[in-house]
């Protein structure tokens, strides 16, 4: 709905006075008129409305005056808010005061090229003197500085308050943790920070500068430091190069609103021989006692090299516009790595050349629709409020995983994300959005088994492919008449020691996962394990199995859809993880360091906490459909589910597990008191990751890194507060 408006003569209005802080004038457009306000300019001035705001809206550059006869304050506060969009180069959005008749203006806020999303709605304000009695009046213009009929600015709440005398020279109290002082200066960091110094501090305000261009950030040796906490591996007797230095990184960011967009998510390779390193999404904002500096914060992840454990950092630095900057500081106090655990600290140089990004819209477009497509998220202790018969104390309880190893932990109930975690050895990690969390084994039903389901969709046959049809190596080693299907279901024949988790621990003593090429992988993974019995019949953990599954698929892949085709963007990516509006970090997986480039299939995904409640909803409660359409193989999922009592799957280890198509399940009636069977399937990962895909449509995952892989508590609860199907859903 648009309201014509018609903008009178300037008029002053009100003859104020006031000495008590209070309100003196207040204009949010709500009863539908703009009486007062004065147009000029080229450009049209009308009233807007969306989703039941009304703000007043100035293309090109058209401008609004209004002018208040205010006696009484010395100084009075005038806020205003913008929106805008179409935004270029010079183009802005102004709110400005004078109270000298126009011959001078102060600027209360300015919106620029890159803060333009059309949605967010960004506030500022400046304090002025006010006049003497008979004096001029006070005026506020607000006004589109564009050259173009879409160059769109939306004004909204302008404010004028009176401010006490007392109380006129009161400024927020400076920070002392990251001071504008220490970034610029050449102090050392002596030891880690609370995390909370690397959020905006109180009294912080939204910046309206545009940051656009490449960031480059770089450690020094002398300037990092670390403490080990956790060395079960003995990586200090045997330190490879850059162990205690973050890798550093030179890429191009965008600004949307207040978020600073890399536009390279997800995993970076680098020349760092102990770490590969992530940069997700991250603030900015102004503080006082800056000195015309914004101030950003930015979450970045270390990545063990050609394995999956993750340590999840920040790092804070001052900018501007102009390609100013201070150092940075910067810190890693968690991780979710069960053998290898530090906090890593220090100063780095960071340095920001402005210019043009490619694809600079479409970057803030994409990014704009991915936190439209968030998952519902809300505080797990909501849960409390929204399902009050739920008893949450079940739920990432203490007594079952040491809270010092927790990351993060969710609930997934009726379409909402029921957050929590993110928890560091610091305080609250500020960025639990953006936390980078590997997938271990996860990836053996996410990667593995998706993939597959996918491809039988597509191939029916696929399942009773042969290994040795596309793996030569295998072949050689005597993979004969051993199926997709069975590798996928680790029941190759193929195994040294059926005790559990044996054989596992010989690939790792091996180097299997160490080595960082294709060729040297595939040779262990086809010859590491004699034959002992007939392929589908006896279930042995090996992550070597899915590794050469995903090396058969890959074949079977290419086969039909060329030599470029590849199993995880063509299966997952593109058909399934951008459907469900997954990150771009969810986009890249772990791939051998070669030309071969091949996925790891059985680990080495990385996701947000969001993406994995996507997917955990995916699979439990939609049963591999988007929008109602099956784009996987639904029956071999509901195998996996538990779903089809004809494919129930193997033991694994013992009558009380089982094991099909890369997912477990686990028999709660034990738990839950009932006489018959009740299978609950779950997803695990090494080290104290848990999916747990209840019967009832709830999931619930932990990611945790003290090898714990307790939650009966958690099904006893679900099952109290919404029954389990006692029989397998048709």
């Amino acid at each position: 709905m648009l309201i014509k408006v018609v903008l009178g003569a300037l008029s002053l209005l009100f003859l104020i006075t006031s000495a008590d802080a209070q309100t003196l004038f207040a204009e949010d457009f709500q009863d539908g008129n703009a009486d007062g306000w004065q147009s000029a300019g080229k450009g049209d001035i009308r009233l807007t409305t969306y989703d039941g705001n009304v703000s007043l809206r100035l293309n090109r550059s058209a401008s609004a005056l209004i002018g208040l006869n205010i006696e009484g304050p010395e100084q009075v506060r005038i806020s205003a808010s913008f929106a805008a969009i179409n935004l270029e180069k010079t183009d802005a959005c102004i709110a400005e005061a004078s109270t000298s008749g126009g011959k001078k203006w102060t600027e209360v806020l300015r919106v620029e090229d890159g803060a333009d999303d059309g949605l967010t709605l960004y506030t500022g304000s400046a304090i002025l003197d006010t006049k003497t009695k008979g004096g001029p009046p006070l005026l506020i213009r607000l006004r589109a500085a564009g050259n173009q009929k879409d160059d769109t600015c939306w004004a909204d709440n302008i404010t004028v308050t009176a401010l006490p005398k007392q109380t006129t020279t009161t400024e927020p109290q400076a920070r002392t943790a990251l001071s504008s002082d220490f970034l610029t200066g050449v102090e050392n960091m002596a030891n880690p920070l609370l995390m909370s110094a690397y959020i905006a501090a109180e009294g912080a305000s939204q910046t309206a500068v545009n940051i656009e261009g490449r960031l480059s950030f770089y450690v020094s040796e002398k300037s990092a430091q670390m403490k080990i906490l956790r060395d079960r591996f003995g990586f200090l007797d045997n330190q490879v190069k850059g162990l205690g230095v973050p890798p550093g990184f030179d890429l191009s960011f965008v600004q949307v609103g207040d978020r600073l967009v890399p536009k390279t998510r997800g995993l970076i390779r680098t020349d760092n021989e102990a770490w590969d390193i992530i940069v997700e999404t991250g603030r900015i904002w102004r503080e006082s006692g800056d000195a015309g500096f914004s101030r950003a914060a930015l979450p970045f992840s270390l990545q063990e090299r050609n394995a999956n454990c993750t340590h999840n950092g920040v790092l804070s630095f001052l900018i501007k516009p102009d390609g100013e900057t201070s150092r940075a500081a910067y810190q890693i106090v968690s991780e979710t790595c069960p053998y290898f655990q530090y906090d890593m600290w220090g100063t780095g140089s960071i340095t920001y050349a402005p210019g043009a990004v490619d694809n600079a819209k479409g970057l803030r477009a994409a990014f704009m629709q991915e936190l439209q497509n968030k998952m519902p998220t809300r505080a797990f202790s909501s849960l409390a409020t929204d399902h009050p018969s739920l008893d949450i104390s079940a739920f990432a309880s203490p007594d079952d995983v040491t809270p010092e190893a927790m990351t993060a932990y969710g609930v997934i109930l009726d379409g909402v994300h029921y957050l929590g975690g993110c928890q560091t050895r610091y305080g609250p990690y500020p960025f639990c959005d953006n936390l980078a969390i590997p997938s271990y084994s996860l990836a053996k039903s996410i990667f593995a088994g998706l993939s597959m389901m996918r491809l039988k969709k597509l191939y029916p046959e696929v399942e009773s492919a042969l290994i040795e049809t596309y793996v030569p190596q295998c072949a050689k080693a005597g993979w004969s008449g051993i199926g997709f299907g069975h590798a996928l279901d680790m029941a190759t024949g193929r195994y040294r020691s059926a005790k559990n988790e044996k054989d596992e621990n010989a690939a790792v003593q091996d180097g299997f996962f160490i080595v960082p090429d294709h060729k040297r992988k595939i040779n262990r993974a086809c010859s590491l394990y004699p034959r002992k019995s007939k392929p589908g019949t006896k279930w042995v953990y090996h992550t070597t199995d899915h590794y050469v599954l995903g090396t058969a698929m890959q074949g079977f892949w290419r086969e039909r859809r060329g030599i470029d085709a590849d199993i995880y963007q063509d299966l997952l990516v593109d058909p399934i993880w951008k459907a469900l509006n997954l990150s771009p970090l969810s986009y890249k997986t772990r791939r051998t360091r070669d030309a071969v480039a091949q996925p790891y299939v059985g680990w080495g995904l990385t996701f947000t906490p969001d993406d994995l409640a996507k997917i955990s909803q995916f699979i439990a409660v939609d049963h591999g459909r988007i929008n109602g359409e099956s784009v996987i193989d639904t029956g071999v999922l509901r195998a996996a589910l538990q779903m089809d009592s004809n494919d129930p799957g193997l033991p694994a280890p013992s009558k009380d597990f089982r094991y099909n198509n890369g997912f477990w399940a686990w028999d709660a009636s034990g738990a839950l008191k009932q006489k018959s069977a009740l299978w609950v399937p779950f997803m695990s990962g090494f080290g104290g990751l848990s999916v747990v895909l209840m019967p009832n449509g709830m999931v619930y995952y932990y990611i945790s890194d003290n090898n714990q892989y307790a939650w009966a508590k958690a099904v006893i609860a679900a099952n109290a507060y919404r029954a389990f199907p006692m029989e397998p859903s048709q």
